[in-house]
């Protein structure tokens, strides 16, 4: 079963161009499925549920600063 995905326009748009315009790696000779993976999360904020702990401990972290900072 897969899941379907809306995304609104806008980010929609962003997330095409993004990936329309990608240019190969200098080093590989080819779009690298790691520039995919970075216009995704960056153009499209779509990314693996793997990192997701470490995006939670990131906002924490973050949290914590500001709230050392009152």
């Amino acid at each position: 079963m897969t899941e379907e995905i809306f995304l609104n326009d806008d980010q929609y748009t962003r997330l095409v161009e993004r990936l329309a315009n990608l240019e190969p790696c200098p080093f590989a000779g080819k779009i690298t499925p790691d520039q995919i993976k970075i216009a995704l999360g960056e153009a499209g904020d779509i990314w693996p549920a793997e990192i997701y702990g470490d995006v939670v401990a990131a906002w924490l972290e973050e949290c914590e600063k500001l709230r050392a900072m009152e």
